[in-house]
């Protein structure tokens, strides 16, 4: 086959993503394809690093640069400045200002829809467009120039990397979105989307929903809740509600216990995998309380624990004041986010949790727990969750509550099931390179520098996202010892039984004049913080 012309992105220089595309171009090279790389060496009049935290350009430019795709690699990389007057075909290509909404709304730290309708939102978007209208023109001359075949971008959803990736669409090249997965090992290479597309997600979900486990694909599942449990779930980028108390309903005279975990809107909005039927998450909210007759004593409401967190210079305000007001409307108990009670233990108390497309989500299903969701998720076709997104989808919802108790059992052991094999699959079939790319930490990881690239240089061939492991059980012996222990809530045992991790030893190095870089940001704040 003819040897493919491979281009990387990673415009902004957030651990681990940098060191992620440079073990894919090493793979790359070591099938005998040729790497390219585009990065920004302070060509953008802002960007979102620079609306993020209150530090002078310079420095923040500075430290982009310094920790960059540069410091990795010493050919074939060109600068969006250098393309910034180069044209595909003559053409004046026009970046839609929608390219920057999702970075508005994520640095703003929007919820309501009266919070979108404000100048602050607008400013924010109208703000970030000049780079991305600059970013896009000078990638399709990249693409253009540099003849490519295919393109590998960090995110694609966030300002500049949407404008790579829209150029490299708008050209017809392939195009693969490169992230972080929910547990740190492997890469999340989703072909054609962007890091929030969840087509690829739904289709592996979907088709391995049915298959059962063996015994260790199972424990490995369960370790992912056990961790959360027991708090150790040091791998996840964000890892919440880690000096949890232990707490009682917090409702005496309740008749139901349904509680309310809400997620920030911010964070998937405008994308359209992720549009819910409702107008706003409360007008969900309150459909429901009405449908089943639900009394305020009957509702508790969990703020989402981010929301007493500073992101860069922007706290969670506006999405806790959202939820909070309208519970005090209704007289529903609320819980802040900055206090200490444990989430685990309210979902564990409860009859039934509603979210939109948390991860809590997670833990109530492999507690058997009745998930109800008024928005897509991840999780969407796994099997456990009753969905209620959609005004059309109330009069089908039949709560757990009201089932006999031969009946209620039955279907939580199924959404337990259930929830097992989506954790296998989202942790361990869907990411790329499991075995060979392994977390210590969020940002510190080792590599086996050994990896087969064929896996990868497929997927830029025939955009198709195989399953990492694609093996599984005959029938569900194997599993069902597994969930025997999830079911007693035996989480030390579970963690205790796992065998060791797959090892990969080696560690991916900057070029010496960069390598004192990595002994100093393990003292730095990581990612959007």
């Amino acid at each position: 086959m003819t040897p493919l012309r491979v281009g990387f992105a990673t415009l902004y220089a957030w651990r681990p993503h940098v060191e992620h595309l440079h073990f894919l171009a090493e793979l790359t090279r070591r099938a005998s394809h040729e790497t390219f790389f585009l990065t920004c060496d302070a060509d953008l009049p802002t960007c979102y690093t620079r609306e993020m935290r209150e530090r002078s350009a310079w420095l923040e430019c500075l430290t982009c640069r310094a920790g960059g795709v540069r410091s990795y690699e010493t050919q074939g990389v060109d600068s969006i400045g250098a393309l910034t007057d180069a044209r595909v075909g003559g053409d004046d290509a026009v970046a839609p200002l929608e390219w920057a909404a999702s970075s508005g709304s994520t640095l703003g730290r929007f919820e309501s829809d009266a919070d979108y309708a404000t100048a602050d939102y607008a400013v924010l978007v109208e703000r970030l467009h000049p780079a991305v209208q600059r970013t896009y023109r000078a990638a399709r001359a990249w693409i253009g120039q540099r003849q490519l075949d295919a393109v590998c971008i960090f995110n694609g959803r966030m300002d500049i990397t949407r404008a790579v990736f829209e150029a490299a669409r708008s050209l017809g090249v392939r195009v693969v979105s490169l992230e972080r997965p929910w547990f740190s090992h492997g890469l999340q290479l989703y072909p054609d989307e962007t890091c929030l597309g969840l087509r690829n997600v739904h289709r592996m979900v979907g088709a391995w929903r049915d298959r059962p486990l063996q015994h260790e694909q199972a424990l490995r599942a369960a370790s992912y809740v056990a961790q959360r449990f027991l708090r150790r779930n040091q791998n996840e980028w964000r890892a919440y509600n880690v000096d949890a108390r232990p707490t009682d309903w917090p409702v005496a005279e309740a008749g139901r216990r349904i509680l309310l975990i809400p997620s920030s809107r911010n964070e998937v909005w405008g994308h359209p995998d992720w549009a819910a039927g409702w107008a706003e998450p409360l007008q969900a909210y309150d459909a429901l309380i009405d449908h089943h007759g639900w009394r305020p004593e009957d509702l508790v409401l969990r703020c989402h624990p981010n929301w007493a967190e500073t992101i860069g210079k922007q706290g969670g305000g506006k999405s806790e004041r959202y939820y909070a007001e309208w519970a005090a409307r209704r007289g529903i108990r609320c819980i802040a986010a900055a206090d200490t009670s444990s989430t685990s233990a309210l979902i564990a108390h409860s009859e039934a949790i509603v979210v939109a497309n948390g991860s809590a989500a997670f833990e109530a299903g492999m507690l058997g727990k009745q998930v109800i969701a008024i928005a897509p998720s991840i999780y969407q076709e796994a099997g456990f969750r009753d969905a209620v997104t959609a005004p059309s989808d109330l009069p089908s919802l039949r709560l757990d509550a009201d089932r006999s108790d031969a009946e209620r059992a039955a279907v939580a052991e199924q959404r337990r099931r259930m929830t097992l094999r989506f954790g296998y699959t989202i942790n361990h079939r869907l990411p790329q390179y499991v075995r060979e790319v392994r977390a210590e930490s969020t940002t510190r990881l080792r590599y086996d520098l050994n990896a087969d690239p064929a896996r990868w240089i497929d997927l830029l061939r025939t955009g198709e996202l195989r399953a990492d492991d694609e093996a599984s059980a005959s029938d569900a012996t194997e599993e069902d010892e597994v969930l025997a222990r999830v079911r007693a809530g035996d989480w030390e045992a579970i963690l205790a039984a796992l065998a060791p991790p797959p090892q990969a030893h080696g560690r991916l190095l900057r070029r010496p004049v960069f390598q004192w870089i990595d002994t100093a940001r393990p003292w730095m704040k990581v990612g959007d913080r």
